[in-house]
């Protein structure tokens, strides 16, 4: 069973937006998968390697969206996305170090911040980038 199941809130109406948070989704999917199947040391480091990635890359598509449309909310939901990168940059270095104690504790971080995030910071920018769409 998925840990974070795609809802039709995710959806942005942009393409590659949209595109970019079911990589992410599948990708912590995969990695709850990984962790539930006692896969622990076959490439944990690579899934959060790759999520590092793609999320980087996902927030520099949305950033770059927020600053042509003068988002309001910009620097506060850029902070968010920096706190996700750094969160993620913890966990490589603690589970290389052996020093994660719980890694399903792990994957249910990465659940609450997508799903926080999701309903926090990206439902109001789906609303202003859908009345842009709508014009």
């Amino acid at each position: 069973m998925a840990l974070i199941e795609w809802k039709s809130e995710f959806s942005l109406g942009v393409p590659l937006v949209d595109n970019e948070h079911r990589e992410m989704i599948d990708l912590v999917n995969q990695l709850h998968q990984k962790v539930k199947s006692q896969e622990q040391d076959a490439g944990i480091v690579d899934f959060l390697e790759d999520l590092y990635a793609c999320a980087a890359k996902h927030f520099a598509h949305e950033e770059l969206m927020m600053q042509s449309r003068r988002y309001s909310a910009f620097e506060h939901h850029q902070a968010d996305h920096q706190r996700l990168l750094n969160e993620l940059t913890s966990m490589m270095f603690e589970v290389q170090d052996g020093m994660l104690n719980n890694i399903e504790a792990m994957t249910e971080r990465l659940y609450d911040w997508f799903c926080i995030h999701f309903k926090t910071h990206d439902a109001p920018l789906h609303r202003l980038v859908h009345s842009f769409i709508k014009l």
